[in-house]
């Protein structure tokens, strides 16, 4: 039985202009931008602390990192207006 997927945020401050923008590209490979320093991602919880360690050997001294993990419950009743949506969970077929 596969490991099931939940909503993740990652989240952060970090000062350096340069550390800040190669951050937000590696990021950017693994989540969703829905604001500027705030991502969000479904994945498994090993692949949410992989992506935690991996973001975390990137950041300097005195920055901060944040990871939020949505229960399915909690995640229910969590609103949202504009910015970009998660993309859908499962398969589907647009046609």
């Amino acid at each position: 039985m596969s490991e099931p997927r939940l909503t993740y945020v990652y989240c952060y401050d970090i000062d350096n202009d340069r550390v800040r923008g190669r951050f937000a590209r590696f990021i950017e490979r693994h989540a969703v931008r829905v604001q500027k320093s705030v991502f969000e991602a479904r994945l498994t919880e090993a692949e949410a602390n992989r992506l935690f360690e991996a973001l975390s050997r990137r950041i300097d001294l005195g920055d901060a990192l944040r990871m939020y993990c949505l229960a399915p419950a909690a995640l229910a009743k969590c609103r949202s207006t504009g910015g970009t949506p998660l993309p859908e969970e499962g398969e589907f077929w647009i046609v």
